[in-house]
């Protein structure tokens, strides 16, 4: 067998393949000896016929079997000579086949992503400085507090406050229809939540325990349940207990329940400590978003084709397993999805332009990925087996378990290799803060910090 091969500009490679007579003797043998075990031939028990007669009774039936046989392991044997790696086996056009005398086959197949990085070390990036605030340590006592709260069931003659705990007995029935007698119920009602109905928890304040009291709310336009949306419901409403919540006083003992400190000077310590840490690796992780942003536009990539088309597939598929899947305890299977096609006339717009948008998140994806993959070996990153053990030990710490233990697990789920690759992303994501150029400038308190991570902009610190 002889091979050529020619490099192309979009990721993928030229191959010819030529065979001689003694290589399609070689593949004929092996198709016969593969026909022969199921072959019924007059007088045999089937594949005990002898090979030279199962020859004689195939002839040339077998040439398109011994034919794949003949690319399938001249391609298997070829994998660690080609110079550009083949991702997958490609589909062959025989372009000459003479019986018995040679055969020549072409195919183009894809090879790996090509990834040209910019310049990463050069990139540029402000950080805001961690600073804990003791005000930051009291908002998080006070969390622990609530945390930590009871509750105590209010006197006969106190009333429901903001906080409060309450157990509800209802009748409902829409404003201007006869009331039924069928009572609701709902209880550890909490009273002043910001995801409460908005109103709704002021026709409570002021009731007291048993006390029955008849008032009408109006639902908002948008209400999810649409029999209830927009209308107006009369509510015959009774208190069954109403509870106060009682915080524990900022005191060693508090420290001592919460997590077994030993004194409260002991927790604010471990509470600030673990602020910084946390906030530190919040922002951390914010900026890495804008570092690979751009080191993505900064950097050149070529993808075969069949990358692109995949992801945009796997793209479009996961986005109608959310949108159609929702409130589904079992996942969508992929007949339950129907085709771009379908998609484009249900939102009424081009196929041609839903495929772009889709093709564009997969690009973006694709870039990401292969640019962080790409670092990776640039910069030598690898996770050694000891760093694995170290990070599943120190994971499984943090469940209460020994390593051993938390292994099994993982690979009684199969996510093993998962959580290693989960880790040798994170390695390659501290190796690139590392490599970029860093400003320290403005400090910032926690309650700062909350509000510069939660905005998708970074701004300029």
């Amino acid at each position: 067998m002889e091979f050529k091969t020619k490099k192309n500009a979009n990721a993928s490679v030229d191959l010819k393949l030529t065979f001689d007579k003694s290589d399609l003797e070689k593949a004929f043998e092996k198709a016969y000896v593969q026909k022969q075990k199921d072959l019924k031939v007059p007088g045999f028990r089937p594949g005990k016929a002898p090979l030279a007669m199962v020859k004689r009774h195939l002839g040339d039936s077998v040439a398109s079997d011994a034919i794949n046989l003949l690319l399938f392991e001249s391609v298997d044997s070829l994998k660690d000579q080609l110079e550009h790696k083949m991702v997958r086996f490609p589909k062959f056009t025989v372009e000459d086949y003479v019986p018995e005398k040679s055969l020549v086959a072409t195919a183009v197949y894809d090879t790996e992503p090509e990834v040209t990085l910019g310049k990463y070390k050069k990139i540029k990036i402000k950080l805001p400085e961690v600073n804990v605030a003791d005000d930051d340590v009291l908002d998080e006592l006070e969390a622990i507090r609530k945390q930590l709260a009871r509750k105590l069931l209010r006197e006969p003659e106190e009333t429901a406050q903001v906080g409060d705990t309450v157990d509800m007995e209802f009748i409902v029935h829409e404003e201007g229809k006869e009331s039924g007698n069928a009572k609701n119920g709902s209880s550890d009602y909490k009273l002043g939540e910001p995801n409460n109905l908005p109103g709704f928890d002021e026709n409570l304040y002021g009731m007291k325990m048993a006390e029955p009291k008849t008032f009408s709310y109006s639902y908002p336009q948008d209400y999810p349940r649409e029999d209830l949306a927009g209308k107006t419901i009369q509510f015959e409403m009774t208190l069954k207990a109403v509870y106060k919540e009682v915080l524990p006083e900022p005191d060693d003992d508090l420290a001592n329940e919460y997590d077994g400190s030993e004194s409260l000077a002991s927790l604010k310590e471990k509470i600030k400590e673990n602020l910084r840490k946390n906030y530190t690796e919040g922002v951390k992780a914010k900026k890495l978003e804008e570092v690979y942003k751009e080191l993505v536009e900064d950097s050149k990539f070529v993808f075969p084709e069949s990358f692109l088309s995949e992801e945009s597939e796997h793209v479009y598929r996961n986005m109608m397993r959310d949108v159609m899947g929702r409130g589904q305890r079992a996942g969508l299977s992929d007949d339950q999805i129907p085709p771009i096609e379908k998609y484009a006339e249900m939102v009424g717009k081009p196929l041609e332009e839903i495929r772009n948008s889709f093709r564009g998140i997969a690009e973006n994806r694709l870039k990401a990925y292969f640019a962080r993959q790409k670092l990776a070996t640039q910069e030598n990153i690898v996770l050694s087996d000891e760093q694995f053990s170290k990070e599943l030990a120190d994971l499984a710490l943090r469940y209460g378990m020994q390593e051993a233990d938390f292994r099994k697990e993982l690979e009684k789920g199969k996510l093993l290799e998962s959580y290693r690759d989960n880790f040798l992303s994170k390695k390659i994501d501290d190796t690139l803060f590392e490599l970029v150029e860093k400003k320290y400038n403005e400090k910032m308190s926690i309650r700062q910090l909350k509000e510069f991570l939660s905005n998708k902009e970074s701004g300029g610190v």
